[in-house]
């Protein structure tokens, strides 16, 4: 019998949000942030977008955390010209990668590592 195994977040919306943001800023992708930021004030302006964020961010999986930010951006868009070529692909993929680091309790290794791999000077 195979099992699938889908961790569970630990923490509450506000608690999810400060660690979010903690990992955004510590690998230094304001980017990211601000289009985190950008759905926070859309969730306090719109009780039903809330409520998705709230859903996506305590239980949701990276196809729910692409729809929740698809207000702001298309993760299916063509390449443009100049680097980022992705930009909004690759913050929402940052983004639902330190979730599933929040969820698997492993977010300063995480940090770690991505600091390691693309910040170093």
């Amino acid at each position: 019998m195979t099992t699938s195994y889908k961790p569970t977040n630990p923490y509450s919306l506000d608690g999810t949000l400060e660690q979010l943001r903690h990992y955004l800023a510590a690998v230094n992708r304001t980017d990211a942030l601000e289009l985190l930021e950008t759905a926070i004030t859309k969730a306090e302006e719109d009780e039903i977008y809330a409520q998705r964020m709230e859903s996506a961010l305590l239980c949701g999986s990276t196809v729910e955390c692409r729809s929740l930010f698809s207000d702001f951006g298309d993760y299916w868009a063509k390449t443009r010209n100049v680097f980022p070529y992705y930009p909004h692909h690759d913050n929402v993929n940052l983004i639902d990668s330190a979730m599933h680091h929040i969820k698997r309790g492993c977010v300063e290794e995480a940090i770690e590592f991505y600091n390691g791999m693309h910040n170093q000077r």
